[in-house]
């Protein structure tokens, strides 16, 4: 398992440019590699990094499952078959929300684009469904969408980046 953290920039002196000082509110990001232990080391650290701040322990819940589902997309399509590569991740408390920034170098998502919201997960309430029957995937996105506020994709030369909210307790 491999869990790094980019280095982050010394601090100038006073009297110098600070631009390229690292903010407080921008930690630098955590690099996992695109595996299922690379997605398993990154849940760890959001839990580590915001677990202990939490008012209970189900607060970071729908953070969880949309990281989750996120990372996994990420090893099972973009960086999937002979594909390997790192995963950015960099994450931001604000206030009750957790800003999410996800950057990876494999395959674009299909179109550029966000899959459509009514395209994501299967019917599960008319009459028709029945369990035995139901698609093996295609919850992931219907799951993201949910629980994540201001999904944003795009595609700059060989960069996927997705960026979201998502609340920090089921109050939200």
């Amino acid at each position: 398992m491999t869990l790094s953290r980019a280095p982050r920039g010394e601090a100038p002196p006073a009297a110098e440019d600070t631009s390229s000082r690292q903010p407080a509110d921008n930690p630098p990001p955590v690099i996992v590699e695109a595996t299922p232990l690379g997605v398993r080391a990154a849940l760890l650290e959001m839990r580590a990094r915001f677990g202990p701040s939490m008012p209970f322990d189900g607060s970071l819940g729908m953070a969880e499952i949309v990281l989750a589902e996120v990372l996994n997309n990420i090893v099972e399509h973009a960086y999937s078959g002979d594909r390997s590569g790192p995963i950015e991740l960099r994450l931001v408390r604000d206030g009750i929300w957790l800003r999410v920034d996800v950057r990876d170098y494999g395959r674009a998502m299909p179109g550029e684009s966000l899959p459509d919201a009514d395209r994501t997960g299967a019917d599960m309430t008319g009459a028709e469904f029945r369990p035995e029957t139901a698609p093996e995937g295609g919850f992931g996105w219907f799951l993201i969408r949910a629980f994540a506020r201001d999904l944003d994709y795009s595609r700059n030369g060989n960069q996927n980046r997705l960026r979201f909210t998502v609340p920090l307790n089921e109050d939200c």
